[in-house]
């Protein structure tokens, strides 16, 4: 069934799949999950997160007993922890796909500037073995190479075109032409990825309006690049 952009509403237990691959959600919790129903045994994946926000929270830090939770964690299970937001939440579902095992590098393109911490944790990563680098360009994230070995995750949240993040459902969105140009520069990275997430984010993406707006520019032009010859 096409999606209806029109009735897309704020609603933190959406998430669909479109296509081959790709997911919709508005929470970005729910990324994980997605990643998880297509993880291919034995693999470990390179996740590109292009997003406003680092979302590079940990919290399974320091209580042992959700860890352990985690990884025993089955996909039912997974779904349960994040519709309670049981340590899975909108800005820490990165981290935990890490404790699992499922990343070999994380790719950072944000924009976020407040003093925060910048992606994962340093120690986090060297446990996991994990690489981290951080984007400060289109042009430099669309030059990731792609080892074969390792699946790639397109991983977007629709806030990364939203330049008034500070204030929930305020909006100052680039320009459709610098937003579609974003897709452009990334198409190969599209096109070949494993998984495809996007997140709607209502209130961090501008008003209801503007998110469904980008929602309605984005999405079809991801699904027609994921439709082409990979």
């Amino acid at each position: 069934m096409p999606l209806e952009y029109s009735k897309l509403a704020p609603d933190s237990d959406y998430l669909v799949q479109l296509g081959s691959g790709v997911w919709l959600m508005d929470n970005h919790k729910w990324a994980l999950v997605a990643w998880e129903r297509q993880r291919i045994d034995g693999k470990r994946y390179v996740l590109l997160h292009a997003d406003f926000h680092w979302d590079g929270v940990d919290d399974f830090w320091p209580d042992d007993s959700p860890r352990e939770e985690l990884l025993a964690a089955g996909v039912d299970e997974l779904v349960a922890m994040t519709a309670a937001e049981k340590h899975i939440k909108f800005d820490s579902f990165i981290a935990p796909a890490v404790r699992r095992n499922l990343l070999s590098e994380v790719h950072f393109f944000c924009k976020e500037n407040d003093g925060n911490e910048v992606g994962l944790d340093a120690d986090l990563c060297d446990r996991a073995r994990v690489q981290q680098v951080v984007h400060d360009d289109v042009d430099s994230l669309a030059q990731v190479a792609l080892d074969p070995a390792n699946p790639l995750i397109f991983d977007l949240c629709l806030d990364l075109f939203n330049q008034a993040n500070d204030i929930e459902f305020e909006g100052d969105l680039w320009s459709d032409s610098d937003v579609l140009d974003f897709l452009e520069a990334t198409s190969w990275h599209i096109r070949k990825a494993a998984v495809v997430t996007i997140s709607l984010s209502f209130g961090f993406s501008g008003s209801e309006e503007d998110t469904r707006h980008l929602a309605q520019l984005v999405v079809p032009r991801i699904l027609e690049l994921r439709s082409m010859p990979r």
